[in-house]
């Protein structure tokens, strides 16, 4: 039986992750260190994964042979304490290393981003292998991260998977401090039938994703035949770009009354160097990877 440890289990990720596995054939543990809501799926322990001792006992405790480590302090929140967002997303990710060698773990899942890039890369259309420079400590701790994967896959032959993901978009959580946080932030607005001040110019081009396509890449790609996989650092995903205004519209567009207005903030610069397209060609190749939801039936799921 597969035995997981989700680390970071509260968060968008996380949350999402844990509904997937509820009644599946496998054992969930999920840890984190905020409170976790009352009628959460799965086994769960207080854990900050900076404590690596503690983390080894509840890998030893569960027998765990599976990781999934979503741990991180995204772009946004990253920028006010560069310090502290390097500590968490490295040392973190270097602990779950550690212990997945130390305790031969099969497999660990960990998510990488589009923030790896930044402006030397051609944000029109971004591929799989670009020259890469980025401008946020995210996207340096990202990349440093892929450089990690490959480093210990290739010397340790440590199965690291990941993906590149783009913005993520799930109403069932916060925003987590992250660039695309807008997205989430317009739609629950229109939910709740309020207006909308978007920390983006209008014309700012990202790609995003859909919750339910980010775990269905993940599962995909963590269930396939490690000899097929050509990429041992981060694949790129995508799932449809778009514009605030855009997406504004759209939502206008569903009969739902809602005005925004364009003030951008620091995040504007983050947003400029992130690509406006990726190439997920090679995920398609290696893997399968074929993306579900476009824009529309995304909302189709978020408004009804």
């Amino acid at each position: 039986m597969e035995r997981i440890l989700i680390t970071g289990a509260l968060g968008q990720l996380g949350h999402e992750f844990i509904k997937y596995f509820n009644n599946k054939d496998v054992f969930v543990l999920s840890t984190d260190i905020k409170d976790p809501p009352k009628n959460l799926p799965c086994l769960f322990e207080f854990a900050d994964v900076l404590n690596k001792e503690r983390i080894d006992l509840l890998v030893k405790k569960y027998k765990i042979n599976t990781i999934y480590h979503l741990v991180a302090v995204l772009s946004a929140t990253g920028e006010k304490n560069p310090y502290n967002s390097w500590k968490v997303n490295m040392e973190s990710f270097q602990n779950i290393i550690e212990i997945s060698i130390n305790n031969k773990i099969k497999k660990v899942f960990w998510p990488s981003s589009i923030a790896v890039f930044g402006t030397e890369s051609n944000l029109d259309f971004v591929s799989q292998n670009p020259s890469m420079n980025p401008e946020t400590i995210y996207g340096v701790s990202k990349l440093a991260g892929e450089k990690l994967a490959n480093y210990y896959f290739n010397k340790f032959e440590l199965d690291i998977r990941s993906l590149r993901y783009p913005g993520i978009i799930s109403i069932d959580t916060l925003p987590g401090g992250g660039t695309t946080d807008y997205i989430i932030e317009m739609l629950n607005a229109a939910k709740n039938k309020s207006d909308y001040t978007c920390f983006l110019n209008k014309e700012t081009r990202l790609p995003m994703m859909y919750i339910d396509d980010a775990i269905e890449a993940a599962i995909k790609l963590m269930s396939v035949d490690r000899k097929k996989l050509t990429i041992s650092s981060s694949y790129n995903v995508t799932g449809f770009s778009i514009t605030p205004f855009e997406l504004a519209n759209e939502i206008k567009s569903r009969g739902i009354d809602i005005t925004v207005d364009y003030k951008p903030d620091f995040r504007q610069e983050i947003a400029n160097s992130w690509p406006k397209y990726i190439d997920d060609s090679i995920s398609n190749k290696d893997w399968g990877w074929s993306s579900k939801f476009s824009l529309k039936k995304t909302l189709d799921k978020v408004f009804n």
